[in-house]
């Protein structure tokens, strides 16, 4: 099938993620989708007889260190990671065992800059909202 190479599946230590072009070590979570709206048509009697299509829409996040947040908080335009300009995340997965494969989240921007933690944490860990403008899965 060229998904595998023998018989080891993809797996978190074979995620890397690019952000501004540089790898990103600290980051924990990513997540990203692509949905569209369909509706089925009706007419007489009970049963589908056509279907329509809406507009495709992207939802995506990150979930990094707080310590590599404020780096990119550095790098950022007036120390703002909402000002950052839209770039392309690659979140390549690949390996030694593993045949190489690349998504590209395009138009990237960061929504939120949030920290939520309490007493006792011993690590701190920020979700951060995306929104992107299209997803490229380049296989294999």
């Amino acid at each position: 099938m060229g998904l595998t190479v023998n018989q080891v599946y993809y797996s978190w230590a074979n995620v890397k993620l690019v952000l501004f072009g540089v790898p990103v070590t600290g980051i924990t979570e990513i997540s990203y989708k692509a949905k569209q709206k369909k509706e089925n048509v009706y007419g007489q009697g009970v049963y589908p007889i056509g279907r329509t299509y809406g507009n495709v829409e992207y939802e995506a996040s990150i979930t990094l260190y707080r310590d590599v947040w404020n780096s990119i908080i550095k790098a950022a335009p007036s120390a703002d990671p909402l000002q950052s300009p839209f770039s392309e995340i690659q979140v390549v997965y690949g390996g030694s065992a593993v045949t190489a494969c690349t998504d590209r989240l395009l138009a990237a921007e960061f929504l939120e800059d949030p920290l939520n933690t309490k007493q006792g944490d011993t690590k701190i860990l920020v979700t951060i909202p995306l929104i992107i403008g299209g997803i490229i899965h380049i296989p294999a």
